[in-house]
Order: C-alpha cells, then sequence, then structure tokens
C-alpha cells in the first residue's frame, strides 16, 4: 500500500526527465529558468519602485 501511494507521489510532483533530452539540454533549461525567474523578480521590484515614486510625486501636487 505503501510503495503505491509513494509511486503515485512521485508521479505527481517529482519533476520527470523529458524524452529526446540530454542532460547538457535540461541543465541548459534549468538555467534558463532560473536567469527568467531573477530577471523578473528584479523587473517587478522595479516596477514597484516607481510606482511608490509616482504615488509619491502625486501625493505631493
Amino acid at each position: 500500500m505503501f510503495e503505491r501511494i509513494k509511486k503515485s507521489w512521485e508521479d505527481i510532483w517529482l519533476p520527470k526527465l523529458q524524452d529526446g533530452k540530454t542532460k547538457v539540454e535540461l541543465e541548459r533549461d534549468r538555467h534558463y529558468e532560473a536567469r527568467w525567474v531573477w530577471y523578473h523578480t528584479l523587473l517587478a521590484i522595479e516596477i514597484a519602485i516607481s510606482n511608490l515614486l509616482l504615488l509619491y510625486i502625486a501625493i505631493k501636487i
């Protein structure tokens, strides 16, 4: 019973290797995803700062 539950849990949550891709390609994909996350995080911070500055300007005027 536990083996069946463990297997179904792994099928749902563990990342699967994509067919036809080598480990080098998978590593490159992981690097791309990490850069994508950091890039968009920095963009979100920049937008938040600009929104705060615009709000400050709107309140002062």
